[in-house]
């Protein structure tokens, strides 16, 4: 599924300041247990005095998917993806 999250760089050794909303994939069920994920919902939110919209969604099964992870998911699947022809 495709989801708008929001990217922070200390996330990743970065210095605090630069974030903005990028879009990713990750898959359609929950990594912890394999259940179906929640439908993504586009919220407005407030940083710095900058408005962003960013997905949010609750997945069935309880477990809380984390922007950093969805992210460390997407950069994975990425990697993963074998084109054959």
């Amino acid at each position: 599924m495709i989801v708008t999250v929001m990217y922070r760089n200390n996330w990743f050794g970065g210095d605090g300041w630069t974030y903005y909303p990028m879009k990713i994939e990750i898959g359609d069920n929950c990594p912890l247990c394999g259940c179906k994920r929640g439908e993504p919902v586009s919220n407005r939110y407030c940083e710095d005095g900058e408005f962003y919209q960013v997905d949010n969604w609750v997945n069935p099964c309880g477990h809380l998917d984390s922007y950093k992870q969805c992210i460390i998911e997407s950069r994975e699947l990425k990697s993963n993806f074998q084109l054959t022809i």
